[in-house]
């Protein structure tokens, strides 16, 4: 039988059996991390015993924090042995301080790139063409997982020089001329991309994608290639969706999506039923489990509420309990009924850990 941690992420094991498989794996001193069995020595519990519900999750650490310094291969846990193929060393964006590292397994990507396909099915089918990603790549996973997906409908994908940290040090020194001087950089680069190959699908951040449409000729042109704009990385609200929809791109489809390297996986919104909705993002729940809480209660708020998102990850790869995220949202019941929330509307928080956010160009 396969055990709940090998189960796909569209067809999952209840929340109950996957923390039985995923307490014994990570915390096992056979099968765990030396990261998380040094964090277990410190426990006045056992959590292969006590933790057996999702609620219970509250009793473990949040370690986020430690990511920033912590030896990235102690987060492999030895029950992979050493046949384990290229784990990719994932890097947060550094808005809050020193980036964020942890390791996404091989089987990690594929899940999360067979979920992230699957969410972007749903939205029709994609015309054959090349896709462009106008995001950070290496230390972030935005490339690694769009390209991946790509590959999913045959497709290449392009990607950019772009490196969002720098972006977020300009201006948080006022020094908005350098700013602006990077995004056309970026811009230059998605130009001669866009006039040069057949791409079917564009993904891009709001910023980023305003200043392609001030751009001599792009608007036309991605009317006339581009199938679908994804768009993800910073907000989007529903006023300006509606703008670049039905003004800007009205013959392009456009597709929202919420992902990080915390995250772990980029989440596709569901299909709206209604344009002037916000966007509405469903987990992989129970491997990826969203609550919307007070952060300075920790409570879970009422449905149609906007709270912080908190968020688990419990799969083979990796255990990640406990993630603040640094996001507010509304929070919506998961259509498959499982364990935790969906979210919608998702926007920054104005400080996290203490210090103001900056979003940037992503």
């Amino acid at each position: 039988m396969i055990s709940p941690l090998d189960r796909p992420w569209d067809d999952p094991p209840e929340a109950e059996e996957l923390l039985q498989d995923a307490m014994q794996w990570h915390f096992d001193p056979r099968t765990g991390s030396p990261f998380w069995l040094d964090q277990a020595a410190r426990l006045d519990f056992d959590p292969r015993t006590e933790i057996r519900t999702v609620a219970d999750l509250t009793r473990l650490p949040n370690i986020v924090d430690l990511l920033r310094d912590v030896r990235v291969r102690d987060l492999i846990p030895r029950g992979f042995g050493d046949k384990y193929g290229q784990p990719i060393v994932a890097e947060s964006g550094g808005t809050t301080g020193a980036p964020k590292r942890l390791m996404w397994m091989p089987e990690t990507l594929d899940q999360a790139t067979d979920w992230h396909a699957a969410g972007l099915s749903r939205h029709g089918p994609i015309r054959s063409g090349d896709w462009l990603c106008m995001g950070p790549t290496d230390p972030h996973m935005a490339g690694h997982l769009i390209r991946a997906t790509a590959a999913r409908f045959g497709a290449m994908c392009f990607l950019l020089d772009l490196d969002p940290r720098w972006v977020k040090r300009c201006i948080a020194r006022g020094a908005y001329e350098e700013v602006a001087l990077y995004t056309e950089h970026v811009v230059d680069q998605a130009e001669w991309i866009l006039r040069t190959q057949d791409v079917a699908v564009l993904y891009s951040t709001p910023p980023l994608l305003e200043a392609l449409c001030r751009r001599d000729g792009m608007v036309d042109l991605i009317n006339e290639r581009v199938d679908i704009i994804g768009w993800g990385g910073t907000k989007m609200d529903t006023e300006d969706r509606n703008r670049f929809q039905n003004e800007v791109f009205p013959g392009v489809k456009l597709v929202g999506g919420y992902a990080s390297t915390m995250i772990v996986g980029g989440i596709v919104e569901r299909p709206p039923q209604n344009r002037d909705e916000p966007a509405a993002f469903d987990p992989p729940a129970p491997f990826t489990i969203f609550s919307v809480v007070d952060p300075q209660t920790g409570r879970t708020v009422p449905y149609g509420e906007r709270g912080q998102v908190l968020q688990h990850h419990i799969s083979r790869g990796l255990l990640l309990p406990n993630n603040l995220e640094r996001d507010s949202a509304i929070r919506l019941p998961h259509p498959s009924g499982r364990a935790g929330d969906s979210i919608a509307d998702v926007q920054p928080v104005v400080e996290f850990s203490g210090k103001p956010v900056v979003e940037g160009i992503y």
